[in-house]
């Protein structure tokens, strides 16, 4: 902004940077963008939410059957029909919004296909194992503490 002074009235005005205001113009813009951005997994709709869903399981490469007795209004449960020890479960809640999932639970193998497949494809499967965790974003894929399964958790 530069600083002008009208000679015939003594008042002072500001007059506006064109370039300045063009990049605030610009930031402004990329806000919704930036904002979206935070989360796939927020404000889905019911079809959408589903198709996360079956994608999560399609890149597991395991058939997972929903456990209708295990499903729940805040989170689906598939096992592997050959393995009952192998699940995938999907936490979530549903809000005026849109469904959101908030984490995903299942074993190493299982969740690390998909972490690698949707979040981080240059992920070293040994090098999570040792750490205990990866961090892509907002998204965290970690050893649950109480047994020795994992999870998925988008922030």
């Amino acid at each position: 902004m530069t600083l002008s002074k009208n000679i015939y009235t003594s008042q002072t005005t500001l007059k506006p940077n064109p370039i300045v205001m063009k990049n605030i113009i610009f930031l402004l813009l990329l806000c919704p963008i930036f904002s979206a951005a935070q989360s796939p997994f927020i404000k889905l709709d019911s079809l959408e939410f589903h198709k996360k869903i079956d994608s999560f399981i399609r890149t597991t490469q395991i058939q997972y059957q929903e456990d209708e007795k295990m499903t729940d209004s805040n989170y689906y449960k598939f096992v592997n029909p050959s393995n009952e020890k192998d699940f995938l479960t999907v936490v979530f809640e549903r809000s005026f919004e849109g469904w959101n999932i908030l984490n995903l639970h299942g074993s190493y193998d299982s969740l690390f296909k998909i972490w690698k497949n949707r979040f981080d494809r240059s992920a070293n499967a040994e090098n999570i194992r040792y750490k205990g965790f990866a961090t892509k974003g907002r998204t965290r894929f970690e050893k649950n503490t109480e047994n020795d399964y994992w999870k998925i958790t988008s922030l």
